[in-house]
């Protein structure tokens, strides 16, 4: 199929009449679509159903930074505190996941089957996580507050560093669960001991 235009023509039209349902935003400069973004309205958050981006006519830099504006947008008129998502493509994720790394440095790829993806308010990840759940090996941390890190490949898992008391563990994310004002992050705890606990991490995306 990605050799064929018309048959790529029918597929992305294909999907805008399976979203037509959603709400959807457009983004313009000098007459010229720089892309769509079409959101569910859920309980708690909104969702972002599909993003579609014109990379012929703009640079990835502009692309995203389009894509934030309507975000703010988004969240300020349902009056919501975040923006979630899902990669559902299956197509080459791993460069579209470096890709999203990148240049979208408001976004947070969590390591769960679902591929989860959380957006913030401020740029370059600064997000703090606090540490809300534990167990015995990891009851130390209960309340601190840490910031993750870059992923790395351990033993055929994907695990992510965070900074917990000036020192580095290393988080191997299993479940997120999406409440009305953050999101918690299951999964096991490592510290540079070989220690392991289980442990819930708390993001807040919005500023507080």
């Amino acid at each position: 199929m990605r050799g064929s235009r018309s048959l790529r023509q029918r597929k992305i039209k294909e999907i805008f009449e399976e979203f037509s349902t959603r709400e959807i935003y457009k983004a313009e400069e000098n007459d010229k679509v720089i892309g769509f973004v079409f959101l569910e309205i859920e309980e708690h958050c909104l969702d972002v159903n599909f993003i579609f981006g014109v990379r012929k006519n703009f640079t990835s830099k502009k692309l995203i930074k389009a894509t934030h504006a309507i975000f703010d947008l988004a969240l300020k008129n349902h009056n919501k505190n975040y923006l979630k998502s899902e990669i559902r493509r299956t197509y080459k994720i791993d460069s579209y996941k470096k890709w999203i790394e990148r240049y979208d440095r408001r976004a947070i790829i969590f390591n769960d089957h679902k591929n989860s993806v959380v957006w913030c308010n401020t740029e370059g990840m600064s997000a703090k996580f606090e540490v809300v759940g534990v167990n015995g090996a990891t009851e130390h941390l209960m309340g601190k507050e840490g910031v993750l890190r870059n992923t790395h490949q351990e033993h055929g898992s994907l695990l992510r560093e965070i900074i917990l008391n000036d020192e580095v563990h290393l988080l191997d994310e299993k479940s997120v669960d999406f409440l009305p004002s953050c999101v918690l992050i299951h999964g096991y705890l490592s510290d540079n001991k070989k220690k392991a606990g289980r442990i819930v991490l708390k993001f807040i995306p919005q500023d507080e």
